[in-house]
């Protein structure tokens, strides 16, 4: 069996046991009600939801690969605590984001700043986390006068940068890329067997999932309430297929079509240092190469932090902080 730790993490599983978690009954929240949608270039349908306080400080999320709208539901209490707007659109092909050939990083700045053309968003706040932590940069660096902050956590870096990234990714046991490198359509396969495997044997899949998971992220998943919306989130993000997850994880495993280095927005890069799914050398060499960034390396997380409430609440503190020091937050 070939060892993919990039998608085994992401499966709907099923779990169960005790947690100090808290967080929100996500049912008072209709979904289907919430979510809404745009339709662009040729009609082209473009999936979108906002959660937290809808006359907080916007601030557009981008999802993980698989990954979908319902993300932004683990935040939905803390935004609203902390005065923050969260909106999030899928990218092409997951959840009911019709699915189209190409799609680049910076396309999905493109369709962001239009997104917030439409919403008469003048600034916000961009966070990404694992697959949508590129996406948000590449919206950075295409829109530097209207963003407020950038928040890449546990993402990939530019990979024509880094020399030595899909080595690193192999020495790490991940090795997707090595695969789509050498075998392109075997990589396919692999993916529809996981999907499969997702739909049809969730229990046998979670067993080989939690294997390659740390001990944070086992952890954080052992609350019930999390698990589900999890659950939920990874059937969601695959719906229609695979095709669109081979084509997100294929373009942020190639040279980037930005330079990073010319990113001017205020950018926190966080990583935890027990990630089994994105090596934490890929954050500290973000940080280091775009002017300016910082960078919260942490020696106790893993890869699914973000899910964590109390996690969140550092998080929005730190933006609201950065709201603060402007003048943007006059002008949203």
């Amino acid at each position: 069996m070939i060892k993919n730790k990039f998608l085994t993490v992401f499966s709907p599983v099923t779990i169960t046991g005790g947690s100090s978690h808290q967080i929100p009954n996500f049912e008072r929240f209709s979904v289907e009600e919430a979510t809404k949608t745009f339709l662009w270039d040729n009609n082209r349908k473009v999936s979108w939801m906002e959660c937290g306080d809808p006359k907080g400080f916007p601030v557009f999320f981008a999802h993980g690969c698989p990954g979908s709208r319902l993300e932004i539901l683990f935040m939905d209490e803390k935004a609203r605590q902390h005065g923050f707007r969260v909106i999030v659109f899928e990218r092409p092909g997951f959840g009911r984001s019709d699915l189209i050939k190409g799609y680049p990083l910076l396309a999905f700045a493109k369709d962001l700043e239009k997104m917030a053309d439409e919403l008469k968003i003048k600034k916000f706040g961009l966070i990404g986390w694992s697959s949508g932590g590129p996406p948000v940069l590449a919206a950075a660096y295409h829109l530097p006068k209207r963003a407020a902050f950038v928040f890449s956590l546990s993402g990939y870096t530019d990979f024509g940068k880094f020399e030595d990234a899909k080595n690193l990714m192999a020495e790490h046991q991940l090795y997707g890329p090595e695969l789509f490198d050498t075998s392109p359509r075997l990589f396919m396969r692999v993916l529809k067997m996981v999907r499969w495997t997702d739909i049809h044997l969730p229990n046998f899949y979670f067993k080989l999932a939690k294997e390659e998971m740390s001990l944070p992220d086992r952890k954080i998943l052992q609350d019930p309430l999390i698990a589900d919306l999890f659950i939920r989130d990874q059937e969601e993000a695959m719906v229609a297929g695979t095709r669109q997850i081979f084509q997100d994880l294929t373009i942020q495993w190639e040279p980037w079509d930005f330079d990073v280095t010319q990113i001017t927005v205020p950018t926190y890069i966080f990583q935890g240092k027990q990630d089994s799914f994105v090596p934490w050398q890929f954050g500290q060499h973000l940080a280091d190469m775009i002017p300016n960034a910082k960078q919260e390396l942490y020696e106790d997380r893993g890869h699914l932090f973000i899910l964590e409430p109390s996690f969140q609440d550092e998080l929005f503190h730190l933006a609201a902080e950065l709201v603060n020091d402007s003048i943007w937050q006059r002008k949203y």
